[in-house]
């Protein structure tokens, strides 16, 4: 089954946290002001050297972003939110005509929902049942149908487990920031349930690091052993 070179790239705190709990619309602080300039400009150059960039739900909820490249540089890439039972409000601005927005849905999102996304411009893939949408054959659809080779995700933490659990990720970067963001119900790049004992814990192998200012941004890919 082809899929596209799938990268997940996440900013986290010393302590691994990349926000901590939030209200909707409650900025998160690592971000733009905490963060500094030429991680951001690491960030957006990530952004424009793919076909997509893919997120889920809460992301959208939370955040409401574009999705699209900082300061207009470059061409947008593809949107993709992952939103089983389509939830998202169709004025979400990742809905927006700044670029191609690929809205995942299950097949018990509420008719009314879809077809506000599509009077709103949005493309519509339909992958599984429930909740959660069917992630391989998702990225099949998007490979295949929309000629994305190339995608990155960016979160949240929901998404980020499955794509682990089932393998899905080519790449993982991370940018460790030197902060301690604290707090036991901070949120981790990977929520949901710990992988042991009930499963194998995935391995990595280092596959690139750099070292810009006081960040570090490492490259993992999946262990082949």
């Amino acid at each position: 089954m082809n899929r596209p070179y799938t990268k997940m790239l996440v900013a986290v705190s010393l302590d691994g946290k990349i926000s901590p709990p939030r209200s909707p619309g409650q900025t998160n602080p690592i971000g733009p002001d905490l963060i500094d300039g030429k991680i951001m400009e690491l960030h957006n150059s990530q952004r424009a050297s793919v076909d997509g960039i893919m997120v889920g739900l809460n992301c959208i909820l939370l955040d409401n972003s574009k999705l699209t490249l900082r300061e207009g540089a470059g061409k947008n890439p593809t949107r993709i939110v992952l939103d089983g039972m389509a939830e998202i409000p169709a004025t979400a601005r990742v809905l927006n005509n700044e670029s191609v927005s690929i809205v995942v849905v299950s097949e018990d999102a509420p008719r009314e929902n879809v077809e506000a996304f599509k009077a709103a411009g949005a493309e519509i893939i339909v992958s599984g049942k429930g909740k959660y949408v069917d992630l391989p054959t998702m990225l099949a659809e998007l490979y295949d149908r929309f000629g994305i080779k190339t995608l990155l995700v960016e979160g949240g933490g929901t998404v980020h487990r499955s794509m682990i659990a089932q393998n899905l990720y080519d790449e993982i970067q991370l940018i460790i920031c030197p902060f301690v963001m604290g707090g036991s119900s901070s949120i981790t790049p990977v929520e949901r349930q710990a992988f042991w004992p009930q499963e194998t814990v995935p391995k990595y192998q280092l596959h690139h690091s750099k070292v810009i200012g006081d960040y570090l941004y490492v490259s993992y890919k999946p262990d082949k052993c």
